[in-house]
């Protein structure tokens, strides 16, 4: 009986130990919730609630793609940049006159075609795709400012009213994010990808001598992550009713940032969807909170930073 409760609570110690990061994740988020409800009687309202929710799904959308990337040991800093490219992409084909279906599929087809294209340089390329995709991102910018220089407005009222739809009783957006978030789940958990994934991430030189095509994996990857580029591009531009060359600057640092609070190392081989969503959720609630308790603007830069670095911290050493 000692010999049964002994190794009980050592499993039990090793599940705690083995989900650190997570309970650090939910003390945080709930410290935080608990000082906004006490200090401001909107934040446990529904359409505050439904509002954080809207602000976690563009960037849960691009955080889902970057946690395939990080779990393979990649990383994509042209992700801002390809959200702007999709957006006025989207928008100036929908101005000259295109359907808005058509408009979307191909905003979303080009945004998975660099991302295809990025990760087969990223498998050729000698060096990390970290300086690989800082030059994609300025690439992309330049690209973006030869579709349109200026903000594209002219776009019909049909598409902009599909952003009012409710599925489920959902924001579309959030409808969206939750398809985006089963689908990169099922993924890593359930499919040969995603063992692929994590196999090259953990060890690329090993997973290569296994036999996995690794150059293929990695194209397969960042066109995915595309996709979800694509579609973050096609909701910001429904949501602003226009579409901006600049619209997606800063995306990507939020997107990696709340994949690494999560739990995911930059060196890849671990990782989990639900780290990634508390990393989300976190960025989201300390945006929302600041704002119902009316910090300027220059401390919420502050102590979201200061958050993100603390969490990063508290972090399981492995």
């Amino acid at each position: 009986m000692t010999h049964a409760i002994t190794t009980r609570r050592a499993e039990l110690a090793q599940r705690l130990s083995e989900h650190r990061s997570k309970i650090a994740l939910l003390l945080v988020i709930g410290t935080i919730a608990a000082i906004t409800a006490f200090k401001s009687e909107v934040f446990l309202s529904w359409a505050n609630f439904e509002n954080i929710l809207v602000q976690c799904s563009i960037i849960g959308i691009l955080a889902m793609g970057t946690t395939l990337l990080m779990v393979s040991g990649g990383i994509d800093l042209s992700v801002g940049s390809g959200v702007s490219l999709a957006g006025v992409l989207l928008a100036t084909l929908m101005a000259d006159g295109w359907s808005p279906l058509i408009a979307v599929i191909a905003a979303i087809m080009t945004a998975s075609a660099v991302g295809g294209a990025t990760g087969f340089l990223a498998a050729k390329s000698s060096h990390h795709p970290f300086v690989l995709t800082l030059g994609v991102l300025t690439l992309l910018q330049g690209v973006t400012l030869l579709v349109s220089i200026s903000p594209v407005t002219d776009i019909p009222e049909s598409f902009i009213s599909i952003i009012d739809w409710r599925p489920l009783g959902l924001p579309l957006v959030v409808f969206v994010f939750g398809v985006v978030v089963v689908v990169t789940h099922l993924t890593l958990t359930y499919t040969a990808l995603g063992r692929w994934l994590y196999a090259i991430g953990s060890s690329e030189s090993a997973a290569r001598l296994s036999g996995i095509r690794i150059d293929a994996v990695k194209v397969v990857v960042y066109a995915i992550s595309g996709v979800f580029v694509g579609i973050g591009g096609v909701l910001m531009t429904a949501q602003l009713a226009s579409a901006q060359p600049e619209m997606g600057r800063g995306l990507e640092l939020a997107a990696i940032a709340a994949v690494a609070v999560g739990g995911t190392p930059l060196a890849g081989g671990r990782g989990d969807v639900l780290g990634t969503l508390l990393g989300v959720l976190l960025l989201a609630l300390i945006g929302n909170s600041l704002n119902l308790l009316s910090i300027t603007s220059s401390w919420q830069f502050v102590l979201q930073g200061l958050v993100i670095v603390i969490a990063v911290l508290a972090q399981r050493k492995t």
